[in-house]
């Protein structure tokens, strides 16, 4: 396995958005849960195992993100070819929830659900993040999988 064949511009675009990807849905599904983690809820016996890998996981949500803000600047701020506003709103929902878990992941403390710990709250809040990641996914389809 070729490390250069992963780290390529495309190649990290692609997992970035994966991953991003993924975690919406797992960090929507927490809010639905009221705000654990869902290996948490499903899996407490092994909390001593999944926690350091969770809190791995948070970071790297953190690192992918910034480097999807990174790419869509250096892009001259286009997403899927274009400044569709409802691509930005969509885009900014993710950015800015990875970089929350980021954050979380080094800080040991979310600021998101420090704000607030409603579970109205949480509860919009898990379905912005689907409704974000069903809109970025889509377009990602028909962009032929590329974002910027």
């Amino acid at each position: 396995m070729d490390i250069k064949e992963h780290t390529q511009p495309d190649k990290l675009e692609r997992y970035s958005f994966l991953w991003s990807e993924a975690r919406l849905a797992i960090a929507a599904l927490a809010l639905f849960l009221g705000g654990i983690p869902p290996v948490f809820y499903f899996l407490p016996f092994l909390y001593g195992i999944t926690s350091p890998l969770l809190h791995l996981a948070w970071v790297i949500s953190g690192v992918a993100s910034v480097y999807m803000l990174y790419r869509w600047n250096t892009n001259g701020r286009m997403l899927f070819g274009g400044k569709e506003p409802r691509d930005l709103y969509a885009f900014f929902v993710s950015v800015v929830s990875g970089i929350n878990l980021g954050l979380t992941g080094l800080l040991g403390q979310n600021i998101g659900m420090s704000i607030s710990s409603s579970k109205v709250i949480f509860l919009i809040v898990g379905v912005v993040y689907i409704v974000a990641a069903y809109h970025l996914w889509k377009r990602w389809k028909a962009s032929g999988e590329k974002m910027f």
